[in-house]
């Protein structure tokens, strides 16, 4: 059995359950036992690099702190593997970004690859009435999320990855609370997915995110400011960096992964299209099949940003003990 069908049984898997289950919570439940055997089969790694590999426009991405492996997006369910670069220090005290929930969806999140990072869930912050425009919350759970564990993070509950000490690799699998309805499959349309960002932005113009369930984020994010936590009214995100810095983690993920075998697929490919850096796509090609040493990066703005990077002991000082 080749590796991509391995993953589709698992998507499959997946598939049934969320079909079968209208109680999303208790989908994620069960889906929990799927994602732990995928975290288990080194198989899926490789066909989720290949599925994304060959992709279109793929190699010419501009960079984000965490590589996002496109792997599965449908009606019921939205999965990704996600692979974390360390920081450059290796500090491990350092918040990914800021505290945040998810306002309605659901989250499950396993890891499948390397030593995993601490992650902590919180009560959704609210406004203190003592002081305006500060939130409290409290610590529901922190702990480390190593490999092959598989932890759930309901509908406005907020959370944080902390920074591994080394590539880590997750696999999560979103879906809405609710019951999936036409609207969910009319919005996992391939015409309505490339222009969501700016058709979302219209509908809340219009005032009709609420009527085509669309998620608008405004106060999902909060970072420590002295004893208390201070609101973003909208998310702030890390800025793109260059495509560079995406291909060198990019490869640094096949090289830890031990996925040299797809060298001849990525030469294939950037045969096929116009790549945007082709030297450099061979010169880690080179390095890869030679056994040179691939660093991951962030680029910068990546880290050292105080809302979205603190420390652990910061977050504790803001929160309700």
């Amino acid at each position: 059995m080749t590796h991509g069908n391995r993953l589709a049984q698992y998507l499959a898997s997946l598939l049934r359950v969320f079909e079968a289950t209208r109680d999303k919570r208790e989908a994620h439940r069960q889906a929990s036992e799927i994602l732990a055997s995928m975290t288990s089969d080194p198989s899926v790694i490789t066909a989720v690099l290949e599925q994304n590999l060959s992709s279109s426009g793929f190699f010419n991405q501009l960079h984000y702190p965490v590589v996002a492996l496109q792997v599965e997006r449908n009606a019921y369910y939205h999965l990704v593997a996600n692979c974390w670069i360390p920081l450059p220090n290796r500090a491990t005290n350092i918040s990914t970004k800021a505290v945040h929930h998810h306002g309605t969806m659901l989250l499950s999140t396993a890891t499948a690859w390397g030593p995993g990072y601490e992650h902590w869930l919180f009560t959704l912050p609210r406004e203190t009435e003592s002081l305006e425009s500060v939130y409290s919350a409290a610590i529901l759970e922190r702990g480390p999320h190593p490999r092959h564990h598989v932890a759930f993070v309901d509908s406005f509950t907020a959370h944080l990855p902390f920074y591994p000490r080394s590539l880590t690799i997750t696999l999560a699998l979103w879906s809405s609370e609710s019951p999936v309805n036409w609207k969910d499959h009319v919005k996992k349309l391939p015409i309505l997915q490339k222009q969501s960002g700016r058709l979302r932005g219209l509908a809340a113009q219009l005032g009709l995110a609420r009527q085509l369930d669309l998620k608008i984020v405004e106060n999902f994010d909060f970072y420590p400011l002295g004893k208390g936590l201070c609101a973003m009214p909208a998310r702030i995100e890390f800025r793109r960096g260059p495509n560079e810095d995406f291909l060198y983690s990019l490869f640094h993920v096949l090289q830890e992964t031990g996925n040299e075998s797809l060298v001849p697929l990525v030469r294939k490919r950037i045969s096929e299209e116009k790549i945007d850096n082709p030297a450099l796509v061979n010169r880690l090609l080179d390095d890869l099949e030679s056994g040179r040493q691939i660093e991951g990066r962030l680029s910068a703005g990546h880290y050292g940003v105080p809302h979205l990077n603190f420390t652990a002991e910061e977050l504790e000082r803001a929160l309700v003990r």
